[in-house]
């Protein structure tokens, strides 16, 4: 169950003051285009959308890894924390991380969720 929390977590919108997203906004080419949907502020037409679009990606890409995780013998990408993280601070972690990598943005929005969860939730050495 926590790991769900953490995808939730991730998926979760907090609206801070960007551009507008487009119709091309949900093509989702790079992290850099998951960061403006997740991050689209509540007066945007598309905030609706782009909301939800954010939350079902980011936990599909979540539920993937697990699997990936699970299948493998050796190692795991990320250990989730054991106390669950909120919502809001997951995708306040997430933005705050892409801004401050931007060398990341250009990363497919997958491998830019799975880079910030294996940096955020390292794995102790033995998992």
């Amino acid at each position: 169950m926590k790991h769900w929390l953490v995808a939730a977590a991730l998926c979760a919108v907090a609206p801070t003051a960007r551009a507008a997203v487009t119709e091309d906004s949900f093509l989702v080419r790079n992290t850099g285009d998951l960061v403006d949907l997740c991050t689209v502020a509540q007066s945007d037409p598309f905030y609706t959308a782009a909301s939800n679009f954010c939350q079902g990606f980011a936990a599909g890409v979540y539920r993937v890894l697990e699997v990936e995780i699970k299948a493998q013998r050796t190692g795991r990408l990320f250990c989730p924390p054991d106390k669950p993280v909120t919502r809001n601070d997951a995708i306040a972690s997430f933005v705050q991380w892409a801004k401050a990598n931007p060398d990341q943005m250009s990363l497919q929005a997958p491998d830019g969720i799975a880079r910030f969860l294996s940096q955020t939730y390292p794995c102790p050495r033995g998992r």
